[in-house]
């Protein structure tokens, strides 16, 4: 079933949600809730050894983003990308999660926004 926006122009209020989750998706990020939820699920997707080593930063039009603590666990995470990218994209849906890019750097001084 395919659902109508609102009409911009219409008098009637709106729920703030609603038009969040639309300037979301026109600036190219997911459900409010889907970072939050991957950021929760973080170690059942990477494992619990490597969890601890690495944190989410972003995800914005398709590309999780994440920022390791060494060069090796950076490639180890690339070398896993399609079946993390899957096991992302099974939580959250697929359109949400399709690519992942990974860069080195202190991960933990700020958790994913």
């Amino acid at each position: 079933m395919l659902t109508r926006r609102p009409d911009p122009r219409s008098s009637e209020p709106r729920p703030l949600r609603d038009s969040l989750a639309d300037a979301s998706a026109d600036l190219g990020l997911p459900e409010p809730d889907a970072l939050a939820f991957l950021i929760q699920e973080w170690e059942s997707l990477v494992g619990p050894d490597v969890a601890p080593h690495c944190r989410l930063t972003s995800l914005r039009d398709g590309v999780l983003r994440v920022t390791v603590d060494t060069a090796p666990r950076g490639t180890q995470l690339r070398y896993l990308e399609g079946e993390l990218v899957e096991r992302a994209a099974s939580l959250v849906g697929a359109d949400v999660v399709r690519e992942l890019r990974v860069r080195v750097g202190s991960p933990s001084t700020r958790r994913g926004r």
